[in-house]
């Protein structure tokens, strides 16, 4: 994937701007454009105007094609290794997009006409010729220049087709945090040859991701003080590039970091195969009138030590909690962003996670992979007089159950208990569970 060094878009906000353009199109027909996307998606690299170009397009000739119904919008995240499985014009050799990513892919589906005699591909081709819709003469961009602009960023474009007589314009569009720096890191390990001491057996490798060229030396001086083997990284652009290269033990992220921030890069290191097991720790600076500077603290979204030694301990107990059977928890929450938040959590925790959406989902993930905490939304655990909750009381295996809400009174709590959970908390004081878990597997 060729690197950019231009700014991140904003995918979801693209969306919605095209969407209320063509709404001006269609005003006064039977047709209507929804979008649906995740609740947080990482910036997606190229320039704005531009990739907004290509969606208004795409969107406008399928607003005018159909004579009535919806033209729906979709975008997600297409996890590295993967790639489109379709069928239609411009398919072929979208294999090669399993070799990078992740990727956002954006699908703009619609009904097919029935008022149209020739082939779709043809008639689609055909519109490359002639700008026939009011977005095309305003914007003047053929569906090869949309093909162009893509494939200039790495990306691709399709024509799909299915048996239900639906067609979708299928984008993949290269993340801002997984623009690699290039297959040879040889250039940012010179930079960091300073901070990488002879590997002895045992030492734990971190890589560090802070912008700040004073904070980013102190600290890697200070952790390689303490033993630890530290890889740096000046921007988000350098974190996938040498977790691939460096296999680290553990990431720390600035929190502070922008294009891409520090949380696109998590979320696009938890899409790729060869780092989603890698636990990831968040930082941020904080100003210190005692030191006459700025410090760091780990955050985690949660822990806030102060100090050098603190973050230290952070670490360590990090890299410390090491996978077992009973160190697995299952997060049952529908709601997109508080999932990932949690995930991400626990994940600096060093626990592994399972993830579900749903009652019945997460009662048959919770008998497959045996978790030793599960970690269920509210509403959903009241659902059925507490059905999942005593569903999961049901399967053999022994595993603790915490319910969490934003905020629960205690006889809503007591409720919970009753029907078999374990506790109940509010969600932002998950680490407090986290940390009584772990102490009580910690105790002989």
């Amino acid at each position: 994937m060729p690197g950019t060094s231009r700014a991140g878009v904003d995918l979801p906000s693209a969306i919605e701007r095209v969407i209320e353009d063509v709404a001006g199109e269609v005003e006064g027909r039977l047709v209507t454009v929804v979008a649906e996307y995740p609740a947080h998606l990482p910036a997606v690299a190229g320039d704005e105007q531009e990739l907004a170009g290509v969606l208004a397009r795409l969107t406008s000739i399928a607003a005018h094609l159909i004579d009535q119904g919806e033209v729906n919008v979709r975008a997600e995240l297409l996890p590295a290794g993967e790639a489109p499985t379709a069928v239609g014009l411009w398919t072929e050799g979208l294999d090669r997009l399993a070799e990078d990513g992740p990727w956002a892919l954006v699908n703009i589906s619609f009904r097919a006409p029935s008022n149209i005699d020739s082939p779709i591909p043809d008639v689609l081709l055909g519109l490359d010729r002639r700008a026939d819709t009011p977005a095309a003469q305003d914007r003047a961009l053929a569906l090869s220049e949309c093909r162009q602009v893509l494939e200039g960023l790495g990306g691709a474009l399709w024509v799909e087709t299915s048996p239900r007589d639906r067609l979708a314009f299928g984008m993949a569009i290269p993340l801002m945090a997984a623009q690699s720096a290039g297959p040879d890191v040889s250039p940012l390990r010179r930079v960091v040859d300073e901070h990488l001491p002879e590997r002895s057996e045992g030492a734990h490798t971190l890589l560090l991701l802070v912008e700040g060229d004073d904070l980013r030396s102190m600290l890697a001086r200070d952790l390689v003080d303490a033993g630890y083997r530290v890889v740096l990284a000046s921007s988000g652009a350098d974190v996938m590039a040498l977790s691939r290269a460096e296999h680290p033990d553990l990431i720390l992220l600035d929190l502070l970091a922008r294009a891409p921030t520090a949380f696109d890069v998590a979320m696009v290191l938890k899409q790729d195969r060869r780092t989603h097991n890698i636990p990831v720790l968040f930082l941020t600076s904080v100003d210190d009138p005692q030191i006459g500077g700025s410090r760091m603290e780990a955050v985690n979204f949660m822990v806030r030590p102060s100090g050098t030694g603190a973050l230290v301990s952070a670490i360590h107990s990090v890299l410390n909690s090491l996978p077992s059977p009973s160190s697995r928890v299952l997060v049952v929450e529908p709601d997109d962003a508080v999932r990932e938040m949690m995930i991400l959590m626990i994940q600096a925790y060093g626990y592994r996670v399972t993830e579900a959406t749903g009652p019945e989902e997460a009662l048959a993930l919770a008998e497959h992979v045996s978790p030793g905490l599960v970690l269920l939304n509210a509403k959903l655990a009241q659902e059925r007089d507490y059905w999942l909750v005593r569903g999961l009381r049901q399967i053999p295996s022994e595993f603790e159950i915490f319910v969490l809400a934003d905020a629960m009174s205690d006889a809503e709590g007591q409720a919970a208990m009753s029907r078999g959970a374990s506790g109940y908390s509010e969600t932002d004081k998950l680490p407090d569970i986290l940390d009584r878990v772990r102490g009580r597997k910690d105790r002989p």
